[in-house]
């Protein structure tokens, strides 16, 4: 995303206001990791309006900030990482959007199917994404092949495959793991990017693909937000409340009981209710 997809100084100060961040200084690489951690802190993975909804998200960027920042509601990774990247781009980084594919340890590959953004600094490429709805790192990853990151105490690697695409990688902490995944400690795939040069037209046939029946995201109601100890996550009509290593899973038995959680945990009541 090129600096005339950047937001206008109100419309990022409204941004870094819904996200509890001051205006940095400087575009440094500790302002962006700031940035990344306090996002996935406030603003939801949720895919609510996309149940069994005939139409795709609408992605442009008055709409996304629309629905992200006025309204208080979170957004998939189309939406997300679009507009963070517009935000960086406002802040003075210069950013691009990639494609990639979620991996999540599968051992069957899925078609491409995400987006996130990569962030040039000092001519270093690094990967940052609000929008995975899940285990990623909570701050920038260098794309420094085979080099362990520790961020907020979980290990990451990045892979590089071939000359344009790359995975994360990362170790997983048995019962302590963050995301609840269980068992024995081991490394997992997360996902894998690509470096090849896209723009955000490339993203709306990924948006419509993502929207269609059976796909998880239509078929689904899920909603995912990081906390400083854990995360709160909504799939169907089950809460989970993951905190120091502790979860907790609750049935959600009717569509008040969906609404009040939503708005409890996630910050927003759903339309219909």
């Amino acid at each position: 995303m090129g600096n005339e997809f950047a937001l206008g100084a109100r419309d990022a100060r409204a941004y870094l206001e819904r996200i509890e961040l001051d205006w940095p200084e400087q575009p440094t690489r500790e302002a962006l990791d700031g940035l990344v951690y306090a996002h996935q802190c406030s603003i939801p993975f949720e895919t609510i309006d996309m149940y069994r909804c005939t139409e795709p998200p609408d992605l442009a960027l008055d709409h996304v900030f629309d629905k992200l920042v006025t309204q208080h509601r979170g957004g998939y990774c189309f939406e997300l990482n679009a507009l963070f990247e517009a935000l960086l781009a406002s802040l003075g980084y210069e950013v691009r959007p990639c494609l990639c594919r979620a991996v999540c340890g599968a051992k069957v590959k899925d078609p491409i199917n995400h987006r996130a953004v990569l962030v040039n600094l000092d001519g270093e490429e690094v990967l940052v994404d609000v929008g995975f709805g899940g285990p990623l790192p909570s701050a920038s990853l260098s794309l420094v092949d085979g080099q362990e990151q520790i961020i907020h105490g979980e290990s990451f690697t990045a892979r590089r495959i071939d000359d344009y695409w790359w995975a994360v990688d990362r170790v997983t902490g048995a019962k302590k793991d963050l995301y609840g995944i269980e068992g024995p400690s081991r490394t997992q795939t997360e996902l894998e990017l690509c470096l090849a040069t896209v723009t955000d037209k490339d993203f709306a046939a990924l948006n419509l693909a993502c929207s269609q029946p059976g796909i998880e995201f239509y078929e689904h109601r899920i909603a995912n937000l990081r906390t400083k100890t854990g995360y709160y996550g909504i799939w169907d009509d089950t809460l989970t409340v993951r905190e120091n290593g502790e979860k907790v899973r609750t049935a959600l038995p009717d569509e008040a009981a969906f609404a009040d959680a939503c708005e409890r945990y996630f910050g927003f009541r759903p339309h219909e209710a």
